[in-house]
């Protein structure tokens, strides 16, 4: 596992499957043992969703998040006004390429025994962060407690010691979005 690959959110190959173990819900999305049950906890607005966020640590986590309550094109689109010029986030978003990506990456973090959104609670660490964009890796992801690192490593093989994965998170005028995220296997 020595490889670099960079995958952008919109056009990212489904890499992470072959390192995940079985995920919490299957293709229909169907809940498995790791859903977390319906909860009064306050959840984001549209207006948060669709808007960029105050910190970088916002956008990972409510990106995450996003994931984790398998709503991957809402994901997908909350980094629109961060994409390229003449790209099309609606058409992007709804490929099956991203679709794929983001179940792949669900996989690799909804673990059994592991409380996800609302009940478990996604956090991020403070990087070093420069200028407009900053890179946030998994051991500074957590999900209930857990690393996302740690996490898709459960039920790996072969030499996973190399394997890492980062968000690319990015400004634009005065909000952050999580742009993509780049993976070394």
């Amino acid at each position: 596992m020595t490889a670099r690959t960079t995958a952008t959110w919109l056009a990212a190959p489904a890499i992470l499957l072959s390192l995940a173990a079985c995920g919490s819900t299957d293709v229909a999305g169907s809940p498995g043992p790791a859903a977390a049950p319906p909860s009064s906890a306050p959840q984001p607005s549209a207006a948060e969703t669709a808007s960029g966020a105050s910190t970088y640590q916002i956008a990972v986590e409510r990106w995450v998040t996003q994931i984790l309550r398998e709503q991957y094109e809402e994901a997908c689109l909350s980094g629109a006004p961060a994409m390229p010029p003449g790209k099309d986030a609606k058409t992007l978003c709804k490929s099956p390429a991203a679709r794929k990506s983001a179940e792949s990456l669900h996989e690799a973090w909804a673990k059994p025994g592991v409380a996800l959104p609302p009940r478990g609670k996604v956090t991020v660490d403070q990087v070093s962060a420069t200028g407009d964009e900053v890179t946030v890796p998994d051991t500074a992801v957590k999900l209930d407690g857990r690393t996302l690192h740690s996490l898709e490593l459960i039920g790996a093989t072969g030499n996973t010691s190399s394997f890492s994965l980062a968000f690319k998170v990015r400004k634009h005028e005065g909000a952050w979005y999580v742009q993509g995220f780049d993976m070394n296997a």
